[in-house]
């Protein structure tokens, strides 16, 4: 009896270190950064660079003064914000995700970076990197409404993240976008 009390309180303690894990990509400083490289076969860099200028116009709805457009790099980078919806102790709770977007573009490929990013809500601004730092994931281990919690700001995110990842990558497959729907 004492061996089975033993395994379900080791089985137990494993469970909840694996919970306390919150896995996000992180650049050489310790930054969250989501990014990728695309490849689009027979798209020329132009033609790209146009259809990220369309991607925060179509998204975000910003007009192409307010973008921060480099064309000698080929890139465009803007902050935005989402609003997510987590479920904090049986409640809906209305989160701002504030981030900053670059797409960069080269011919047949193009990168985007998803960087920046921090929470927001009508009592506090927390970027990621301290959200779910060691010491927050350690605390919310001891505490399992502190780990619901987390768990659900970390689902949202990343559920927020892979749509705007999807939407990025919709509108850089369009055909070449006209620059008169400007």
């Amino acid at each position: 009896m004492k061996k089975l009390l033993f395994a379900l309180l080791f089985v137990s303690f494993g469970i909840q270190a694996q919970q306390a894990k919150f896995d996000f990509p992180l650049n050489e400083n310790g930054q969250i950064i989501f990014s990728e490289v695309v490849a689009v076969d027979g798209k020329a860099k132009a033609d790209l660079f146009t259809n990220s200028k369309m991607f925060f116009v179509n998204t975000y709805k910003v007009t192409a003064d307010k973008l921060k457009i480099n064309n000698e790099a080929s890139s465009v980078t803007d902050s935005q914000y989402s609003i997510m919806t987590v479920k904090i102790n049986g409640s809906d709770v209305k989160v701002k995700l504030f981030y900053t977007i670059s797409i960069l573009s080269k011919d047949n490929k193009y990168k985007y970076e998803i960087k920046n990013i921090l929470t927001k809500t009508e009592v506090s601004e927390t970027p990621l990197e301290k959200l779910f730092d060691k010491t927050a994931a350690e605390k919310a281990a001891q505490k399992p409404k502190a780990m619901e919690t987390l768990t659900a700001y970390y689902g949202a995110i990343n559920a927020e993240i892979e749509n705007i990842k999807s939407n990025i990558k919709k509108e850089m497959s369009k055909a070449n976008a006209n620059s008169s729907e400007w």
